[in-house]
């Protein structure tokens, strides 16, 4: 929750189309709780050969937003992010580095509340308004390199939202991709980019990310609050929230709920 100006506020160009397929690797368990994915889903990604697993811890205090350009609050912030890190094929053989990679920073079990702007006490109560959200990744595949797929679990959706996914650079400054717009069920899937369109990228950092809902509708992207994201990596900003932009989400005080990861994956492939 974030208080301002005495009212309590709770956070939680390019147009192309895609392919939308469900993706049971990011869907979450039954938990029958408002706007959670109940339905197992029958078409998932390529099958991989080969999976291995990286930790990484970050401790820091007092970064700078890449987009606003806030400073931090002072207080550190340390967390514990896995990536899920599948590698497809042969790796190259003169680095060895994997030639496809899936990234992810969230248990899909634990993406069951949204990151949005609700009405307390209740996190279900979603206030209308357009939400943005962004994810960001170093990819382990070596530039340059292709965004050929967004994964994504969305728990929540008010009135007739609709949402476009992006690929941004790693500084948030630029819009790689954007996909039309999306009236999305309540579910776990997989945005295939169409090949040609898939962003060609020469840094090993990036960004996925998503802008949805408008002043009559809002939507949830769920959040991992089972671990706290190192700094830099999540961001949020939500017209019901007054918060233009995207801000790391470890700089708001008292702190987003849930605090966590989006849960917000890609595929990568050597270009």
């Amino acid at each position: 929750m974030v208080l301002q100006g005495g009212r309590a506020r709770l956070l939680v160009a390019l147009v192309a189309c895609g392919c939308l397929t469900q993706n049971p690797a990011y869907d979450g368990p039954e938990t029958g709780a408002p706007g959670t994915s109940t339905t197992a889903p029958t078409i998932g990604p390529s099958p991989s050969t080969s999976t291995s697993t990286s930790t990484s811890t970050t401790g820091t205090t007092g970064t700078t937003d890449a987009t606003s350009g806030t400073g931090g609050d002072g207080e550190s912030s340390t967390g514990t992010t896995t990536i899920a890190l599948t590698t497809t094929g042969a790796p190259d053989t003169t680095t060895g580095a994997p030639l496809t990679a899936e990234l992810s920073h969230y248990d899909p079990a634990a993406c069951v509340e949204p990151l949005w702007c609700y009405g307390p006490p209740d996190i279900w109560s979603g206030l209308d308004g357009e939400v943005r959200g962004a994810e960001c990744f170093e990819s382990p595949v070596p530039p340059p390199y292709r965004v050929r797929r967004i994964d994504y679990a969305l728990v929540a959706v008010r009135d007739q939202a609709r949402l476009r996914f992006q690929v941004l650079s790693g500084d948030l400054q630029q819009v790689l991709y954007m996909s039309e717009s999306l009236g999305l069920p309540i579910s776990s899937g997989s945005l295939q980019i169409p090949a040609a369109l898939q962003p060609v990228l020469a840094e090993p950092r990036f960004c996925v990310g998503f802008v949805g809902g408008d002043m009559t509708s809002t939507i949830g992207i769920g959040a991992d609050a089972s671990a706290l994201p190192p700094d830099q990596q999540s961001y949020f900003g939500s017209d019901a929230c007054d918060e233009p932009g995207l801000r790391d989400v470890n700089l708001f005080v008292p702190e987003i709920d849930p605090h966590g990861a989006w849960c917000l994956g890609a595929e990568v492939t050597a270009e």
